[in-house]
């Protein structure tokens, strides 16, 4: 099934959604941003789905970024900016809210964009020739107090400042020692070990997951008041 240049498929109990735009490193459209939700949306309603992961396709990029090519059509005053800005939040927050694990699956280039959307998944597995890159400041542009706020929950207050203030490439053996990751392996054992790693998610209660990932989003805005 294709959402633009999203591919979808069910595997048994696995819904997968795979960006699919090799030829420009995965780079996220505005069509695919505003995709994302509706996808994760039909996925949350399908019982047989126990488990979402998002990878790319192509062998150089998980997702390399927003593509800038269209920021100047899409985002060229304030009003496009804000339509943009919209969708790429709605993207985050349908991951972190849809009642599904979602799982992200990464190789290669997890630029921007690309590394924003990893952030808000609940599980993330890469190999070790992955790079992770949150360019804003050599780029001069403003990042959301949202995408801040996520990136600190994830990897802590402390490397969040390394991330954001230096804008650096990290490797994904530097990605799992800083908690940006939670596995990681070579290349060729990256789809393998998802699959055996997704696998007590497909045999756990789904009703169990799906109340202790409400209750964990929860406990974080606890702590935030």
């Amino acid at each position: 099934m294709q959402h633009s240049s999203i591919i979808t498929e069910i595997d048994g109990k696995i819904g997968w959604i795979i960006f699919n735009r090799p030829e420009k490193k995965n780079a996220l459209s505005l069509a695919m941003w505003k995709a994302i939700p509706k996808i994760l949306s039909e996925y949350e309603q399908n019982p047989e789905i126990r488990v979402i992961v998002i990878r790319g396709n192509g062998n150089s990029a998980f997702v390399s970024g927003a593509d800038i090519s269209e920021f100047k059509e899409n985002r060229s005053d304030a009003e496009k900016a804000k339509i943009y800005h919209q969708a790429t939040q709605n993207a985050f927050s349908q991951l972190r809210q849809v009642r599904k694990p979602v799982v992200a699956m990464i190789h290669g280039f997890c630029f921007g964009g690309g590394c924003a959307l990893a952030l808000n998944c609940d599980l993330r597995i890469a190999t070790t020739n992955s790079l992770f890159c949150l360019p804003p400041a050599k780029l001069g542009l403003g990042y959301g107090y949202d995408n801040v706020e996520q990136v600190v929950k994830v990897v802590g207050m402390a490397f969040a400042k390394e991330m954001l203030y230096t804008g650096r490439r990290y490797s994904g053996e530097e990605a799992l020692r800083m908690g940006l990751i939670h596995q990681c392996v070579e290349e060729n054992d990256l789809l393998p070990l998802t699959q055996h790693y997704v696998k007590p998610l497909l045999e756990n209660a789904p009703l169990a997951i799906q109340s202790l990932k409400f209750a964990i989003e929860e406990s974080v805005k606890d702590v935030e008041k």
